[in-house]
């Protein structure tokens, strides 16, 4: 009996999938809630052997045009590979270049790299953190439903998502300007227990569901799980009223009914 690693058991159930598996790369791991590297180190190449083993398993497990998501969500302060300062944001990008040289290096390889700043957070963080358009396939963007220093209004908190330094608008142009598709990787509703989540919001899901579909984005998925920073899973009673709106908005269309002398000559 074959003793598969970890990543090729959860994996392994993607062979049956029709989609194309996307897959959020964590840059640095953590250990009892420290990190285990840093952003320079990786910059400086000595984590390329780590991303080599995991290109190799994504091909042998028969995902080799995976989409890969690397240290999302960078210009946050939540994660280990966190972007705080001019430096980081530098090691950030020459880190990422080492990892797409490593990975794209694998025979067989054919994946694709999207670089996936989150909304609102340290916009100057995310430009100065671009690894260049040759290591970037897809340029992605996360977004919640939560707002601080303006009213919980609907109809307040949609203009920020678009025009704030780092919102979809930013995306928009920044994605053109460099020849990238959008992403948006994460999207969703929110009830925080800090009251900063605008909790059941059908305005916020009509308005995404409109902006993908003016905006040409190449892939997006709302993130349907309870997490850390509060609730988002559309599915469970939370969010009713939402839940009808992303119904309709994302329903896949149906086909056409035959003409009735058409159905009679097929039956």
């Amino acid at each position: 009996m074959v003793d598969l690693n970890p990543l090729q058991k959860l994996l392994g159930p993607w062979h049956l999938s029709p989609y194309r598996l996307v897959l959020g790369v964590p840059m640095i791991p953590t250990r009892d809630g420290r990190a285990v590297g840093t952003l320079a180190a990786g910059a400086a190449g000595s984590y390329d052997r780590y991303f080599v083993a995991l290109a190799k398993n994504l091909v042998s497990s028969g995902h080799r045009d995976a989409v890969l998501r690397l240290g999302w969500e960078f210009n946050g302060t939540w994660y280990a590979w966190a972007v705080t300062s001019r430096t980081d944001a530098e090691n950030f990008a020459a880190f990422f270049r080492n990892v797409v040289t490593s990975m794209r290096a694998v025979p067989g390889s054919a994946f694709a790299f999207v670089w996936n700043p989150t909304a609102g957070a340290e916009p100057e963080a995310a430009q100065n953190a671009y690894p260049g358009d040759a290591y970037v396939d897809y340029v992605g963007l996360d977004l919640y439903d939560q707002v601080w220093d303006i009213p919980l209004d609907p109809a307040l908190a949609w203009p920020r998502y678009v025009t704030e330094p780092n919102g979809l608008q930013w995306l928009a142009t920044f994605a053109t300007l460099h020849h990238k598709r959008v992403v948006i990787p994460e999207w969703g509703l929110t009830i925080r227990s800090d009251g900063h989540g605008l909790g059941d919001d059908p305005l916020f899901v009509a308005k995404m569901a409109q902006w993908i579909k003016t905006h040409d984005v190449a892939f997006t998925s709302y993130f349907d799980v309870d997490a850390s920073d509060g609730q988002h899973d559309i599915l469970d009673s939370s969010f009713p009223r939402s839940l009808a709106v992303f119904k309709r908005s994302f329903a896949a269309p149906q086909p056409a009914a035959l003409p009735a002398t058409l159905s009679a000559a097929a039956g």
